[in-house]
């Protein structure tokens, strides 16, 4: 369940929501329309949360859970409001299953670079995929909808210098450009290619089905907001020192991908030595026949590389496993 602000000629119209199952894909299915004001549907009194009449008639043919119900309204709530005794919850399991990180990794790329930003700050989003799963865990399940109305609070609390650069992140800008800088300093980009990179994923974003589900016109409405951030506003200003601190905070708090196990095979085709070979030898024989590989491979000498990251990934393993 979640409530819903529309925006309209005359104002804001706020409507409850909840997410359904129709045919092969989610949707939402409206409650309660609550108006233009949904404070006034609420009492918060000391022995919890009072619903209007009219709220209750509403939703009287539906099957709710009160206490969801207070969670979506708990917004309202004042300072220092003590909701309801909660109820004794279920122990239930915090480590995710094969199957939660599988549906996590097929949500848009778009969703997840949304909440990793507004969660970090980080510009560089170029690696979503290696980002840990559980950051997106609260995307699972929810509709279209309910995932945009999400968005669109969590952004009201995004600084104003910075909404150009979440729409560049987020849209993953950086992918359009060679240069370093495109990583962590879009401000020193030309600005008439930042604008044509962003016109590009704008309009891919807009007409992609399996975002919208054929919803042409929510895309319209939804993605509105991220054309007049980075039209109307500029990147903010270049705090170098604490950008690079901030990078080198989140870089622990980033998924560190599972190493893939070393096959036999691949370390005779890298190094032309067996396995037991290279147990025979030391740490500083290995080194130095590893240096010459490296040398060949490196891509400064025609290298590729992919096969140069492969070798070095490889020796690091290998030598991590081996005594003196």
């Amino acid at each position: 369940m979640y409530i819903a602000a529309l925006k309209e000629t005359r104002g804001t119209r706020y409507e409850l929501r909840r997410t359904v199952s129709r045919g092969s894909g989610l949707d939402y299915e409206v409650l309660a329309d609550l108006g233009g004001d949904p404070a006034r549907l609420v009492a918060f009194t000391r022995f919890g949360i009072v619903y209007a009449e009219e709220l209750l008639e509403a939703l009287a043919c539906h099957d709710l859970d009160m206490d969801e119900l207070d969670e979506v309204f708990g917004f309202l709530a004042p300072r220092g409001f003590e909701p309801r005794a909660a109820r004794p919850r279920p122990w239930t399991r915090t480590t995710m299953t094969l199957t939660q990180e599988q549906l996590i990794l097929e949500l848009p790329a778009f969703d997840r670079r949304r909440m990793a930003y507004l969660r970090s700050g980080e510009v560089n989003l170029s690696r979503i995929d290696e980002v840990n799963p559980k950051l997106f865990r609260i995307l699972v399940g929810k509709c279209r909808d309910e995932v945009e109305q999400m968005f669109l609070r969590m952004e009201r609390e995004l600084p104003v210098h910075e909404a150009r650069t979440y729409v560049y992140a987020v849209f993953n800008l950086q992918r359009h450009f060679a240069s370093l800088s495109a990583r962590i300093m879009p401000e020193a980009l030309e600005e008439r290619l930042v604008d044509e990179a962003f016109l590009c994923e704008y309009c891919a974003l807009e007409k992609n089905s399996e975002i919208w589900g054929g919803h042409e016109g929510a895309a319209r409405v939804y993605l509105r907001r991220y054309a007049i951030m980075h039209y109307d506003h500029a990147f903010g200003p270049d705090p170098t020192f604490a950008r690079i601190f901030q990078n080198f905070m989140n870089d622990f708090r980033r998924h560190k991908p599972r190493a893939k196990p070393v096959t036999p095979e691949r370390v005779h085709a890298l190094f032309g030595l067996s396995m037991g070979q290279i147990r025979a030898l030391s740490r500083r024989e290995f080194a130095r026949i590893f240096r010459r590989k490296a040398m060949s491979m490196h891509p400064d000498k025609g290298g590729d590389h992919d096969a140069f990251v492969e070798l070095l990934e490889t020796y690091k393993q290998i030598v991590s496993s081996k005594g003196e």
